[in-house]
């Protein structure tokens, strides 16, 4: 049981000279770094650049969707026992103010990252006027061009059958592909034109100017969201005015409805439309699952380190880490339970507009062993590695167990992401040097702000009124 006294013995504010004062300097350092790797891999590979920011974007992104879900969370259900740690998480969501300037690179690669950006559908229009397209039988249907981008090299890939056996890799197969590296683009070829008739009819949604104003209005939904959770939870330390409190729970309602479907619609239109053709309905839930988990695991590596610095003594405790562990464990499997679903259901219609999701990371050894090693080293080993109470309620245990799920997070979102590069082809490994400096300069960017912020506020929301509740909790 908690020996913490009922009220606050401290400010629990980061004093000069403690190393959290300065971890700031340090995230900066590596973002000044991963901006200069990005910089010379922009100039050098500007292709692959846009694959691999948005991998990196993609991965902070998540985290700070996960960190707002558990704050929504907490002042949703009133809980008390989470008002010592909920502070972290706000410090995660205060970070929304540098996400529209993370996005920025990402405006200038959309034409090379989206194949609807510049879509042509005039051969559609052409053979109808004809007509009619030809209709394509048996497995070739709806495959080749998922990649198509205009006549750059190196995004033709090719066909599948419905069943989800690989075509001729060393035959006809790539012919259609080389036919567009070299800007020979047969508009009446049958696969061509089944994808242009199918963006077509998503022009009213993937169109640059909708797009541009989803952009904007994510962006300004999100800082109204993190801001005013991180403000008035901060402006609480000093008022103590309870009315707060209502005001957070009354504002939880409707901004989980505004979270759920703008983390939907902006995973859609920045990760899903990589592949306009395809289409999963489990799409925004697994990535609200991936951020989920990885929140709770970033909260439990954060605390961590603030009691071992001694920021915080027993007012986070082994009580606090045994729910945390808990809710990061069951969060864990719901990931699993969302993504095997995704897979199974599209596994089993073996629909070939659905399966070449999963060609594009089996076809190739390289990317098999990928996805069997997202299996193991993302679920699996943390699922029985955690599974114990005795790893709950064991400090080093649980955040070694945390520090794995978050490393394994940016495997996930690599894996999500950069099969859209080079489709077919095999991981280019002499690469990962660009993906490493773009996480680098995003993650290091986000937390220079976070760290930052660390050191203007209190680490523990010691105006919530609940806080004799969190201080004094014992799990049953």
């Amino acid at each position: 049981m908690s020996d913490a006294t009922k009220t606050p013995i401290k400010s629990y504010r980061i004093p000069e000279g403690n190393v959290w004062a300065n971890a700031w300097k340090i995230t900066a350092a590596i973002a000044l770094i991963g901006i200069i790797i990005a910089g010379a891999g922009f100039a050098t590979q500007s292709e692959r650049f846009g694959y691999s920011y948005l991998f990196a974007f993609i991965a902070v992104l998540t985290i700070w969707f996960g960190s707002v879900f558990f704050t929504l969370i907490q002042h949703l259900t009133a809980a008390g026992w989470s008002v010592t740690v909920r502070r972290a998480s706000e410090f995660f969501v205060s970070g929304v103010v540098v996400l529209p300037f993370l996005f920025l690179p990402l405006l200038t690669q959309s034409s090379t990252l989206y194949p609807w950006w510049n879509a042509d559908h005039s051969g559609v229009a052409e053979a109808q006027d004809h007509g009619g397209h030809e209709q394509p039988g048996g497995h070739e249907e709806g495959h080749e061009g998922h990649g198509v981008q205009g006549n750059k090299p190196g995004v033709g890939h090719d066909s599948h059958d419905g069943h989800g056996a690989a075509a001729d890799a060393h035959g006809g197969g790539h012919s259609h592909g080389q036919a567009r590296v070299a800007g020979q683009i047969d508009h009446h070829e049958p696969h061509h034109l089944i994808e242009q008739e199918l963006l077509a009819k998503k022009q009213g949604y993937l169109n640059k100017g909708f797009w541009y104003v989803r952009v904007v209005a994510y962006f300004l939904l999100w800082l109204w969201l993190g801001l005013r959770l991180f403000g008035l939870s901060t402006a609480q330390d000093a008022t103590k005015d309870f009315n707060l409190t209502n005001k957070l729970k009354s504002f939880a309602a409707p901004a989980t409805i505004i979270y759920a479907l703008t983390l939907t619609l902006a995973l859609i239109d920045w990760v899903m439309s990589l592949e306009p053709t395809w289409y999963s309905t489990m799409y925004g839930v697994r990535f609200f699952a991936s951020g989920a988990v990885t929140s709770f695991a970033a909260i439990i590596v954060v605390t961590m380190g603030w009691k071992r610095a001694g920021l915080i003594g027993n007012e986070i405790n082994t009580e606090h880490y045994h729910d945390l562990g808990k809710m990061m464990f069951g969060f864990l499997i719901f990931w699993a339970y969302t993504t095997f679903s995704e897979f199974f259901l599209i596994w089993y219609a073996a629909i070939p507009e659905e399966v070449i999701y999963f060609h594009r990371r089996w076809d190739d050894q390289t990317w098999r062993l990928l996805s069997c090693a997202v299996v193991g080293v993302k679920f699996i080993f943390p699922f029985f590695f955690t599974m114990s109470r005795n790893i709950k309620r064991n400090n080093k245990a649980i955040v070694f167990g945390a520090s794995w799920i978050l490393a394994m997070h940016f495997l996930e979102m690599y894996y999500l992401v950069m099969p859209y590069y080079k489709p077919f082809e095999p991981i280019q490994f002499g690469g990962l040097w660009l993906e490493l400096g773009c996480a680098m300069a995003t993650v290091g960017v986000y937390l220079t702000y976070v760290f930052r912020n660390m050191t203007k506020h209190s680490l523990i929301a010691v105006g919530d009124p609940r806080l004799s509740r969190s201080l004094n909790h014992v799990n049953v």
